[in-house]
């Protein structure tokens, strides 16, 4: 074989490679926490995971474990699921990731996500403070 067709078997290896591994491979989604990712007891918190628009389906899981999934995203020019948790508790904190399904092929895990109960609690109503005295009796 000439030395040009080697070369050019070569690159056309190489191209063809590069051009598989951009199809198989889907950018890690982000994942975030509304409003944040220490919730007070009894709080909603809702976790965002982003990824490509056009995105079919996300999954979010919690500790390695599938915890959602089939969450579709609205249309195809959204690029995010909204996982609504409307009670904060110890069942609810702990490691989140998700992940995201284009074109047959599901994404990475996106970095992790702690969510941690604080120690704030507002489930428990304030107790009512007292009426002081005002000091002034009324006179008849």
């Amino acid at each position: 074989m000439a030395p040009c067709s080697i070369a050019l078997l070569a690159l056309g290896l190489c191209l063809g490679q590069a051009i598989h591994a951009q199809e198989g491979a889907l950018p890690r989604p982000s994942i975030s926490a509304e409003p944040g990712s220490e919730i007070p007891r009894g709080r909603p918190v809702t976790i965002v995971c982003r990824g490509l628009a056009g995105a079919q389906e996300f999954r979010l899981e919690k500790e390695g474990r599938p915890l959602y999934w089939g969450q579709r995203s609205p249309s195809p020019s959204e690029r995010e699921a909204r996982f609504l948790f409307p009670s904060m508790s110890e069942d609810t904190a702990g490691r989140y990731h998700c992940r995201y399904y284009l074109k047959s092929t599901w994404s990475a895990l996106s970095e992790d996500l702690r969510l941690v109960l604080s120690r704030e609690d507002v489930t428990q109503a304030p107790t009512p403070v007292p009426a002081q005295p005002s000091g002034h009796l009324a006179q008849g």
